[in-house]
């Protein structure tokens, strides 16, 4: 009796776990890049940073600037369409190979997360949505960005305006939205 639990739990622990899809949400300086690289390490997960995959439908290198004005040119409404569905785009061939994958993005619309939460339930994948809640500390946001652009090496071009626009347009998660968080 003792040998086939011990069996039985070698089994479980050998056997894969389903992929799943992970929503990081949160606003620009919130951590979602920094803190998930220890995460995809530890799962074997695919980050898909929104980010990259915006200048990426422009033509543009990952960490080429291009002072685009909130809500215009590659921050227009039409832009952001098209990024989160390319993030879902690629995100299938990584659920299909039986990876994790984390979609980088701020995810701040409702919209946006429940369009996500469809698609994955579409395809019977679990979906989990990664909170970084840092809007309480609004100064470090804002330093974190400031550092982040002196850098000058990273695909974000969040600056202090986004971020304020961010924390005046933020669609909170609602209720129904909790039992997928992760904080």
């Amino acid at each position: 009796a003792v040998a086939s639990r011990y069996l039985a739990l070698a089994l479980q622990l050998c056997l894969p776990t389903p992929p799943a899809l992970l929503l990081t949400h949160g606003f620009s300086g919130s951590g979602k890049t920094t803190l998930t690289q220890g995460l995809l390490e530890t799962i074997g997960a695919i980050r898909i940073r929104a980010d990259v995959e915006r200048k990426r439908l422009a033509g543009l290198a990952a960490h080429e600037h291009t002072a685009s004005p909130l809500r215009a040119g590659l921050y227009s409404q039409a832009m952001t369409e098209a990024t989160y569905a390319r993030l879902l785009e690629l995100a299938a061939p990584v659920l299909d190979s039986g990876r994790h994958a984390i979609l980088d993005a701020t995810y701040l619309r409702r919209a946006q997360r429940d369009a996500a939460r469809q698609w994955a339930a579409a395809r019977r994948v679990p979906c989990l949505i990664l909170d970084f809640d840092a809007a309480a500390d609004a100064e470090l946001l804002q330093e974190r960005v400031r550092e982040r652009a002196a850098r000058g090496a990273d695909a974000s071009e969040a600056d202090e305006a986004v971020l304020a626009a961010q924390m005046r347009s933020a669609e909170p998660l609602g209720a129904d939205e909790e039992s997928a968080v992760v904080r």
